[in-house]
């Protein structure tokens, strides 16, 4: 239990109390809270009785399936909230102190990135602070994010959960196909030409779709039936290996190309260069409240590595 003690009467408050009490009143609903917060209905409604227990009052009314603050519960209430921002800014105050950004972080990271900007910045982040230990993980989809996790980077739609996420940017993609498959195959000129090629899906991203939405600024959008395809993946590595393999036409992020480019200049062709297929968007995701300076210095290198990755693809 986590308690905070005031002066009048010494009277201890469960912060977990507080929290719960504050939420209930701005949302005026169990349900939201309980997702705002992170926990049970159950738990919830306890934290509220327990409060209500310390107070020797009832603090709140329900109506139909709204809660409400009764009179003693509106008293009450600035009084919680500056309880709460005393020790969130005590919290803030002490984290900064700290010169060191040290401790433990588990991150996840999407399949599709785990050969690009996201994993040199994890080893130029342990480089840069000696006393950070990490764990990554791999996640294919939102139901790997795991309950522990502190930051995670992940592409795609993403579902209802515990964890605060923040658009990093949506990544540029167009279709590619490797110059020697292009060599032997007849030339692509209109997306209806599309649908005569073997094809390499992203699995998840465009593999579930029945049509493809292709992008040209004078034209608009233009739908083709999304092409057969004998390979899906859901590993952004192993779907550019299978390109430059020669196993068909398939969609990639920019950025991508434009790196394996430094290396192997021309051998990834753009095919329909004025055709862009749909973004993939890129999230961050972490705990609700104030972080703790490691996961603030981690997510603050990411935005910037993610920044420098799409200059790079210019």
């Amino acid at each position: 239990m986590t308690t905070v003690t005031t002066q009048e009467g010494m009277t201890v408050y469960d912060l977990n109390d507080l929290k719960s009490f504050v939420s209930v009143v701005e949302t005026g609903n169990l349900s939201a809270s309980a997702k705002e917060i992170g926990v049970s209905k159950s738990t919830l409604s306890r934290r509220i009785s327990h409060l209500e227990e310390v107070m020797r009052q009832p603090l709140m009314r329900r109506q139909a399936n709204r809660m409400f603050a009764n009179d003693a519960g509106n008293a009450f209430l600035p009084f919680a909230k500056s309880i709460l921002d005393t020790v969130n800014r005590a919290h803030r105050t002490v984290d900064d102190l700290k010169e060191t950004v040290s401790g433990h972080l588990n991150v996840g990271v999407f399949t599709g990135l785990s050969r690009s900007w996201v994993t040199q910045e994890i080893f130029d982040y342990l480089e840069a602070f000696p006393e950070i230990n990490i764990d990554v993980y791999t996640l294919s989809t939102f139901d790997d994010v795991r309950e522990q996790t502190d930051v995670a980077v992940f592409m795609g739609a993403l579902q209802d959960s515990n964890f605060k996420s923040e658009l990093l940017g949506e990544l540029n993609c167009s279709l590619y196909a490797h110059k020697r498959f292009l060599e032997s195959h007849q030339a692509i000129d209109s997306p209806q030409d599309l649908e005569q090629y073997e094809w390499v899906n992203l699995h998840d991203f465009y593999s579930n779709d029945t049509t493809v939405s292709l992008f040209h600024e004078e034209h608009g959008y233009h739908e083709i039936p999304m092409p057969r395809s004998r390979l899906t993946t859901d590993l952004m590595g192993f779907h550019l290996d299978s390109i430059i393999n020669g196993r068909g036409v398939g969609i990639l992020p920019d950025y991508l190309v434009a790196m394996r480019e430094r290396h192997h200049p021309g051998d990834l062709i753009r095919v329909l260069p004025n055709w862009r297929a749909p973004k993939l968007p890129l999230y961050l995701l972490y705990a609700y409240g104030h972080l703790p300076k490691r996961s603030q210095v981690l997510l603050t290198r990411l935005k910037k590595a993610f920044s420098a990755s799409l200059l790079l693809a210019e």
